[in-house]
């Protein structure tokens, strides 16, 4: 573990501290100084910086009109504790991540639902959040963005009821949940009349989805099924039947052969995909975002 030499005391003893814990002091600073002298601030974008709750309860303090916070990966000094601060301080946010936040739980999505109604963008990927937190999200009528990848515990019918309780949803990530199967996604799809972009990419779909899917939207532009157990025959239904396609994901699809891909690509050029040639270490058609971390476009730091 790295750490700082802060002094040297008259008995010759010295006194060591964590460089983690010097930092969060500095960060946390940072924040005691804004929220005391920055009362209309709107975004705080803190992402990778390491906080702890002292310094959200001066920022829920000192500045009731924050609009947007992003705290990805802000370590493990941020919880419940700082995050009900900002809830119950800031009422107006709009945009909220909190990726990899494991301290952060249901409890605080709970709250976030309940005193944030105008809540538009949600990141939660590989939070502490788990089952309540994902119903409480049905309580957002305004999201339009939600990424809710790697989260344990949820269950497929609770992400199937999204689309049907948040009516504005164009954007929606729910990768590496694998018990999420085709009978969710195709609800996902059937009742997202803005949704555009799915990525459920490690989650259980199959032919079955890419047969129907095609039959339940006219908006779907993007999606992507990486590591799936899809076929080329799924995959030839899908370019077939989804009027609305323009980028399909399909790395690490190893039932997906290269001919197929060659036949797709020239039989529907308006379509872009992602496919590794095993033999030629290049991808079709390269993408603007790339599966797991570039989340659609409001994964920006």
């Amino acid at each position: 573990m790295p750490i700082i030499k802060l002094k040297s005391d008259g008995d010759g003893l010295t006194t060591y501290m964590p460089s983690y814990y010097i930092k969060s002091m500095l960060y946390d600073g940072i924040l005691e100084v804004v929220g005391k002298n920055c009362h209309r601030l709107q975004t705080l974008v803190m992402d990778s910086s390491l906080l702890t709750d002292r310094g959200l309860l001066q920022i829920a303090q000192g500045c009731p009109d924050l609009r947007k916070i992003n705290l990805s990966l802000c370590g493990a000094f941020v919880t419940d504790n700082g995050v009900l601060a900002i809830t119950d301080n800031c009422p107006r946010l709009k945009e909220v991540m909190l990726g990899y936040l494991s301290k952060v739980t249901d409890t605080s999505c709970v709250r976030l639902c309940e005193m944030c109604p105008d809540l538009e963008v949600v990141s939660l990927v590989s939070s502490g959040v788990g089952q309540k937190g994902v119903q409480a999200l049905t309580k957002l009528r305004k999201l339009k963005v939600l990424d809710i990848s790697s989260l344990l515990g949820i269950s497929p019918a609770d992400v199937a009821s999204l689309t049907h309780y948040c009516p504005d949803l164009e954007e929606m990530n729910v990768s590496r949940n694998p018990q999420i199967d085709d009978a969710c996604l195709l609800q996902v799809v059937k009742y997202g009349h803005k949704l555009h972009l799915l990525k459920c990419a490690t989650c259980h779909v199959t032919d079955h989805f890419m047969s129907e899917v095609g039959k339940l939207t006219n908006t779907l532009k993007n999606l992507d099924i990486g590591w799936c157990q899809v076929t080329d025959d799924g995959i030839r239904t899908l370019s077939a039947t989804c009027q609305s396609l323009r980028y399909l994901g399909l790395i690490q699809c190893s039932a997906v052969t290269a001919a197929t891909m060659e036949e797709l690509m020239a039989k529907y050029p308006q379509i872009k995909y992602r496919f590794p040639d095993i033999e030629r270490p290049v991808f079709y058609n390269e993408p603007t975002t790339a599966f797991p971390y570039a989340f659609c476009k409001y994964n920006v730091k």
